[in-house]
C-alpha cells in the first residue's frame, strides 16, 4: 500500500544518505518518498482507493516540509534548483509530468511497474534535480521489489505481457502493516543518525 512504499523508499535512501548532511538527508527524504510511491500513478484516488489520495497527500506534505528545513538551514539542495533554473530543469518537470499523465491512463502495475518506466523517470528527475536521482531511483526499485512479493504480478519487463510475482502476500495482509511500520521506524531512526541527533548502539 502507498505507505508502505513511502515508508521503505524513505528508508532506503536514508540508509546511504551523508552522515552530517542536510542537503543529503533532504534528497533523500524527497528523492525517496517520491520514487517510493510514483509508480502508483497507475492508480485513481476514488472512494475505492482512498490510500492512493492519502499516500499522495503524505508525500507532498513530507516534500513541501523537507524543503522548507532545506531552505531555513541553507542546505543547499533548493540553492541548487534556482542555480540551475533553466531548460534541463524544466525539460525535466514537463518529462516528469508527461510520464505521470501516461501512467495515469494504464492498467495498474503494468508501464509505470515496468524497467522501462524506471528509467524513463530516472531521466525526467535527473533533468529536473540530479541530486535525487539516487535517491530516487532507489527509492523506486523498492516499490517494484515490494509489489513483486504481491500475489498480483507487475509487468517489470513491459510491454512484454509476463508478469513478476512471488506470491508471497497480499497488498491489505498483515505483512503490509509490518513492513510499513518498520519502515517508518527506519527512516525516523536514520534520519535522526544522518544528522547526528543519536548515536549508533555499537560502534559503526
Amino acid at each position: 500500500m502507498s505507505k508502505t512504499h513511502i515508508a521503505v523508499g524513505m528508508a532506503s535512501a536514508l540508509a546511504i544518505a551523508q552522515t552530517g548532511s542536510v542537503e543529503s538527508c533532504v534528497a533523500a527524504v524527497v528523492g525517496g518518498s517520491v520514487g517510493g510511491i510514483i509508480a502508483d500513478c497507475d492508480i485513481h484516488p476514488s472512494r475505492a482507493h482512498k490510500d492512493a489520495l492519502a499516500g499522495r497527500l503524505i508525500v507532498v506534505g513530507i516534500a513541501v516540509v523537507a524543503l522548507l528545513a532545506d531552505w531555513y538551514a541553507d542546505a543547499g539542495l533548493c540553492g541548487y534548483l534556482v542555480e540551475h533554473l533553466g531548460v534541463p530543469l524544466i525539460a525535466g518537470v514537463v518529462l516528469f509530468a508527461a510520464l505521470t499523465f501516461v501512467g495515469g491512463h494504464t492498467d495498474h502495475r503494468s508501464f509505470t511497474h515496468s524497467l522501462v518506466a524506471m528509467a524513463c523517470f530516472c531521466a525526467a528527475v535527473y533533468l529536473a534535480c540530479a541530486p535525487l536521482l539516487t535517491y530516487f531511483a532507489l527509492g523506486y526499485a523498492t516499490h517494484l521489489a515490494l509489489d513483486a512479493t504481491n500475489k498480483q504480478g507487475i509487468r517489470l519487463l513491459w510491454p512484454l505481457r509476463m508478469e513478476a510475482s512471488l506470491g508471497l502476500c497480499h497488498a491489505k495482509g498483515v505483512a503490509n502493516k509490518a513492513v510499513m511500520v518498520a519502515g517508518f521506524a527506519a527512516a525516523v531512526l536514520l534520519l535522526a543518525y544522518r544528522l547526528e541527533l543519536i548515536t549508533p548502539l555499537v560502534p559503526m
